[in-house]
C-alpha cells in the first residue's frame, strides 16, 4: 500500500512550469492550439499524479515519459481503446515492468450516472472542511497521520478520525434525503466494516472469495457494493476537478506573457447578469475551520472549480450576446449518449447556468457538445476566460467549432481583447455558409 506524505501533490505545480515550454515544443507537430495541447498537458500531469500514488503498482518512471506517452493517447482521441488495450497489455513491454510503463497507468475515464451526478452535487454543497477532509483521505489517500500533520492536530488522531466519521454520517444522511439509499435495506455495521476492509484490500484471499461469491445473492450486500464503487468515482472526479483548477490557475500566470497588445478598454458587459455567489452547505466543523482555511488552502491549494462569486474580475457584457440555443430543440438525440446530454441541459434551457455549469461539468470530455455549452454557461456567468478555456477546446471540423468560433469573438471581446476579437469575426465574415457570418460583419462595423 502506498505511503506517500503529500510529496506528488507538491510535486504537480512545479512540474506543471518545468513541462509547460518543452512540452509546446514537443507537441508542435500536432499542429493544435496552445489550449488544447495545454489541456493535455494538463490532463496527463494529472494523470501522473494518481499514478504515483497508486495503493497497489505507483508508476515510477521519469513524469515527463508518463506526460509524453499518455498525451499521444490524448492527442489520437483514443482513450478508451487505450484503456481497453492497456488492460489486456502483458506485464512488461520492451523491458518495461508493469509499474515503469505509462500504458498501464492512464487515468480511466469516468461518466457519471444520474446517481453518482446527485452525489457529487450534494458533495460540493457539503461544508468546505468536509469536502476537504475527505478528498485528503478518499482521493488523495492521506493517512490519517499526515492529514494531522498537515492541518496541524499532532496528537490529536481520535477527533480528526471523529470529524471525518461526521462528515461521512453527513453524506449518507444526504443520500437518504436524495433517495438513494433505503433506509429500511441497509447493511449490518459488521458487513459495512467488512465491505470497508474489502475495498482497503485488509482482507485475506479465502474472505475475499467469500465476500465476491456474496455479492449476486444478497441484494443489500451487493447493492451497498455499489454504492462504494459509484461513491469511489465521485471522490475521484471531484479530486481531479480540484487539481484542473489548480493547474489553471498556474496556467493564469503565463497570461500576461501570451497578451501581444495592451488590453482596449472594455466597451461591452456580459449579460444575462446573475446576482449573488454560490450557494455554500451550512454544516461547518468549528474545531477545523479556521485551520483548514489557513494551512489546508496553503498546503493543498484547494480551489471550488464552480466559483463564479460576484467578486470575479472582468464582470463585462455583450450586447450581442445570447445563449447558444439547446441543439435538440432543432435535432432529436442520436442515441442514448444524446439524449443523457438534453436530460442534463435542464437547468441551461431555464437559464440557470450555475447549475448547468455543474451538471456538464463532471461530463465534459463524454459529449462532444459539452465544452460548447460549459462556454456559453460560463460566458452567460461573466466568466469570460474560462469560457474561451472551453470553447478553445473544440477542434477545427467539429460540428460545434463554427458555433464556438461566434462566442469565443464575443469572450474575447468581454476579456478587452479587441484586436483577437476582430481576427476571429473576420474569419467567420469570411466563411461562407456560417450561421453567424451576419452577425459578425454587424458587429466588425460597431468595432
Amino acid at each position: 500500500m502506498s505511503n506517500h506524505k503529500g510529496q506528488f501533490l507538491a510535486a504537480l505545480p512545479r512540474n506543471f512550469h518545468a513541462l509547460r515550454g518543452p512540452f509546446l515544443q514537443w507537441a508542435a507537430p500536432y499542429e493544435q492550439a496552445n489550449e488544447v495541447v495545454l489541456g493535455h498537458l494538463r490532463r496527463a500531469l494529472i494523470g501522473w499524479y494518481e499514478a504515483s500514488i497508486d495503493q497497489t503498482e505507483p508508476y515510477v518512471g521519469k513524469v515527463n515519459h508518463y506526460v509524453q506517452r499518455v498525451a499521444e493517447v490524448y492527442f489520437s482521441g483514443k482513450m478508451e481503446e487505450a484503456v481497453m488495450a492497456a488492460d489486456r497489455m502483458p506485464l512488461a513491454v520492451l523491458g518495461m515492468t508493469e509499474s515503469q510503463n505509462p500504458l498501464n497507468h492512464l487515468p480511466r475515464p469516468i461518466h457519471l450516472n444520474a446517481t453518482q451526478q446527485l452525489m457529487l452535487t450534494q458533495f460540493k454543497e457539503m461544508g468546505k472542511n468536509c469536502q476537504d477532509l475527505l478528498l485528503m483521505s478518499d482521493y488523495h489517500q492521506l493517512t490519517v497521520t499526515r492529514m494531522a500533520e498537515v492541518l496541524n492536530l499532532e496528537g490529536r488522531l481520535a477527533q480528526l478520525e471523529d470529524q471525518r466519521s461526521k462528515c461521512l454520517l453527513m453524506v449518507r444522511e444526504g443520500w437518504q434525503a436524495g433517495g438513494i439509499v433505503d433506509p429500511v435495506h441497509t447493511p449490518s455495521p459488521l458487513d459495512e466494516e467488512l465491505i470497508n476492509r474489502y475495498y482497503s484490500g485488509e482482507l485475506g484471499v479465502a474472505e475475499r472469495w467469500d465476500v465476491e461469491a456474496r455479492r449476486p445473492v444478497d441484494s443489500v450486500f451487493r447493492q451497498a457494493m455499489e454504492l462504494r464503487e459509484d461513491w469511489a468515482e465521485v471522490i475521484t472526479v471531484a479530486g481531479r476537478q480540484d487539481l484542473m483548477e489548480t493547474l489553471m490557475r498556474e496556467e493564469a500566470k503565463y497570461a500576461v506573457k501570451r497578451s501581444s497588445a495592451p488590453a482596449a478598454a472594455p466597451k461591452v458587459k456580459l449579460s444575462p447578469r446573475r446576482k449573488g455567489g454560490i450557494k455554500i452547505g451550512t454544516t461547518e466543523l468549528p474545531d477545523l475551520q479556521t485551520i483548514l482555511a489557513v494551512g489546508l488552502f496553503t498546503v493543498l491549494c484547494w480551489l471550488a472549480w464552480t466559483t463564479f462569486g460576484p467578486g470575479s474580475v472582468q464582470r463585462k457584457s455583450v450586447a450581442h450576446f445570447e445563449p447558444y440555443p439547446n441543439i435538440f430543440d432543432r435535432y432529436a438525440p442520436r442515441d442514448e449518449s444524446e439524449r443523457d446530454l438534453k436530460r442534463i441541459l435542464y437547468y441551461y434551457d431555464r437559464a440557470d447556468y450555475q447549475t448547468a455549469y455543474d451538471e456538464l461539468l463532471p461530463v465534459a470530455q463524454a459529449y462532444p457538445a459539452a465544452p460548447l455549452y460549459l462556454g456559453v454557461s460560463a460566458l452567460a456567468l461573466e466568466q469570460p476566460t474560462r469560457a474561451l478555456d472551453w470553447l478553445e477546446q473544440i477542434p477545427e471540423g467539429s460540428f460545434y467549432y463554427p458555433t464556438a468560433e461566434w462566442y469565443e469573438a464575443l469572450a474575447y471581446l468581454a476579456e478587452g481583447r479587441k484586436e483577437a476579437a476582430i481576427i476571429v469575426l473576420e474569419d467567420i465574415s469570411e466563411a461562407p455558409g456560417h450561421e453567424f457570418r451576419g452577425a459578425a460583419e454587424r458587429l466588425l462595423e460597431g468595432l
